[in-house]
């Protein structure tokens, strides 16, 4: 019987980047998938600027570019599409991570490459099966799976399984995993055209608070554009797939003779929440984890969020064989930063109801305008493996460590993430002393030191307010902070509180 260090189930977005991160570091993985195919039409279309980032991790960064554009902002409006509140501008804007805050692609472009790229590392691949019984005991997790071609039964083991297969997850499903509803349950057409004409839709997203009908714009990647429409309970979901509607729908943007229709889909918009992200060795990802509605356009990067978090504590557990709080912060963190997102992606549709019921913006309550307009923040963990087991704000412990980059006339000339490694790395200003005995930790953790020294700080206002107080920072491999030094904490005392939490 063949036995894996880590088996995924599902290879969409968030099981192809679990797989390719633990491949990185040298873990023997299995990735299985019911289908043969990659889907070969449109769902997830955004990818933000923490994306991105965690591309770079996973060496997909480049992908990404190829496949995408820049989003030029967002903005609510009124049925005749004036704008009502919430604009914001994008363009030529950089966060700390190092990348634009939003960009769109085409996923079945995406999602090719990242296969092909998969194809060409140690990473396995059993396609064409399905998942039917999980047996996990002392030594391993025995899984049962059903030959979808031949109808054979096969039989695997794994140290760690993760289940990355959905919303309907078998995983979940067989775990006995229950999900909580988070309360919004809406029916929506979503619908992606290619265009046939010159791009004058612009490049900004819109959110249109019509009180007939809901909708949102999305100006996917050229030449795709993507348009979602509320269907109200009295409505027939299936005549909202008649051509004659789509075109009725899209008609205040486009003409029929200006697209092609190359998706329509009814969707009921969910936000719920998995009870348990984890079972002793077998945890969840992705949207088998978390559904939300698309209005953050979040979904896919909470998986990858996912998938990254957990990648990185599974390889230290197989390859130094430490203790299982390491494992067990993956829920810890991972659960409420994902309520956060799908409470307050439905935020964003509880808005835009707002303002269509609303004779006047300005009557619309503040409590769900600030609600809405929160959502387009993404916190920072709240707790977990952290200096003390806590976020911190004085010691910047849960906040994300921003990209060192080099700038040449004010513009990117190279993103040095990579120099921080794939483990934990110190950050400092200037050369610092720790005991050898922490040294020899830090050693035995991989963990990557680098002094930033001013070319790294020129133009780039993220990293200089974090170097500027002069703290020396314990950064973590998903890039959030452990913890920083301050007057009362020393590295020392960083890396001793770093021991206690994941052992030795």
């Amino acid at each position: 019987m063949n036995h894996y260090d880590v088996i995924v189930i599902g290879l969409g977005p968030s099981g192809s980047m679990a797989a390719l991160m633990l491949e990185s570091y040298g873990i023997k993985v299995l990735c299985i998938d019911k289908e043969k195919e990659i889907y070969n039409l449109p769902r997830a279309v955004t990818i933000s600027d923490q994306g991105f980032r965690m591309a770079q991790l996973a060496g997909i960064e480049d992908i990404y570019e190829r496949n995408s554009t820049t989003l030029g902002g967002a903005y609510f409006t009124d049925k005749d599409l004036e704008i009502i509140g919430g604009a914001i501008d994008l363009n030529n804007f950089i966060t700390q991570n190092g990348w634009p805050p939003s960009s769109l692609f085409h996923q079945p472009y995406t999602d090719q490459a990242i296969r092909e790229k998969l194809l060409k590392t140690n990473v396995e691949m059993l396609l064409g099966h399905e998942l039917i019984g999980i047996n996990e005991n002392e030594n391993c997790i025995d899984l049962k799976l059903h030959n979808l071609d031949n109808q054979e039964k096969v039989e695997l083991t794994c140290n760690y399984l993760i289940g990355a297969d959905g919303g309907s997850s078998s995983v979940r499903r067989i775990l006995g995993i229950t999900q909580e509803d988070l309360n919004y349950n809406r029916d929506w057409v979503v619908i992606d055209v290619e265009l046939r004409c010159d791009n004058r839709l612009g490049d900004c997203l819109i959110q249109v608070c019509d009180k007939e009908r809901l909708a949102t714009f999305v100006p996917s990647h050229l030449p795709f554009r993507r348009w979602e429409f509320i269907i109200h309970e009295h409505e027939d979901k299936d005549s909202f797939l008649e051509d004659r509607k789509i075109h009725e729908l899209i008609s205040k943007w486009l003409q029929p003779s200006e697209y092609k229709i190359i998706r329509k889909a009814v969707y009921q918009f969910h936000s719920v929440l998995a009870e348990k992200f984890q079972m002793r060795n077998c945890f969840l990802i992705g949207d088998a984890a978390h559904q939300a509605p698309p209005f953050m356009g979040e979904g896919m990067m909470s998986g990858y969020r996912d998938a990254i978090n957990l990648s990185w504590k599974i390889a230290l557990s197989i390859k130094k064989n430490l203790s299982s709080n390491l494992l067990q912060s993956y829920e810890l963190e991972r659960k409420p930063h994902s309520r956060f997102v799908v409470k307050n992606s439905a935020g964003i549709g509880e808005l835009m109801e707002a303002y269509a019921e609303a004779e006047n913006p300005e009557q619309v309550p503040s409590d769900l305008v600030d609600k809405g307009y929160g959502s387009f923040i993404i916190p920072n963990l709240l707790e977990g493996l952290f200096y003390k087991g806590k976020a911190n704000k004085s010691k910047h412990s849960g906040e994300i460590f921003p990209q060192p980059i080099l700038y040449r006339n004010k513009k990117i000339y190279k993103r040095l993430d990579h120099l921080l490694g794939k483990n934990f790395a110190i950050l400092s200003k200037t050369p610092y002393e720790i005991s050898d005995e922490n040294q020899d930790y830090l050693n035995f953790l991989g963990c990557s030191s680098l002094i930033l020294e001013e070319e790294y700080l020129e133009d780039n206002p993220w990293l200089e307010s974090f170097m500027k107080q002069e703290k020396i920072y314990l950064v973590r491999p998903d890039r959030y902070i452990f913890g920083s030094t301050d007057s009362s904490i020393s590295l020392d005392q960083l890396i001793d509180d770093l021991k206690n939490r994941i052992g030795i």
